[in-house]
């Protein structure tokens, strides 16, 4: 199946090599996790085939993200925030990120949080 809608040809290649990349795995490494050979994901990466639906499941399914963000659906991601784009793109940046590190990121936040309340509890 060849890719023919003009958003996937942009988005889906750019996020799957982006989140290949950010895992740190090679296409072979990516390809044995989804049951094809690196040619098929090398074919994917440069937007030569798009992946069947099943497929893309699958893609989303290895980096725990949804298809509709795969396929540039950006509404999905922290709808309710749209006023502030540079926190929606931190916000996105960070879920691309290994859950380790992900977890780290929040509980940094969190601490920042309980600080900023804790002086305004003192400053009043």
């Amino acid at each position: 199946m060849t890719i023919s809608q003009p958003d996937t040809i942009e988005v889906l290649p750019i996020k799957l090599k982006k989140l290949r990349q950010i895992h740190g795995w090679s296409q072979g490494q990516l390809g044995k996790k989804l049951g094809v050979n690196i040619q098929r994901v090398s074919k994917y990466e440069n937007g030569i085939v798009c992946p069947p639906p099943k497929m893309l499941v699958k893609i989303a399914n290895v980096f725990d993200v949804s298809v509709d963000y795969l396929l540039g659906n950006e509404k999905e991601v922290l709808s309710d925030l749209n006023e502030n784009q540079h926190f929606l793109q931190c916000a996105q940046d960070i879920s691309l990120l290994p859950k380790d590190e992900q977890k780290t990121l929040m509980d940094l936040v969190d601490a920042y949080i309980k600080r900023s309340k804790f002086r305004e509890l003192m400053t009043n």
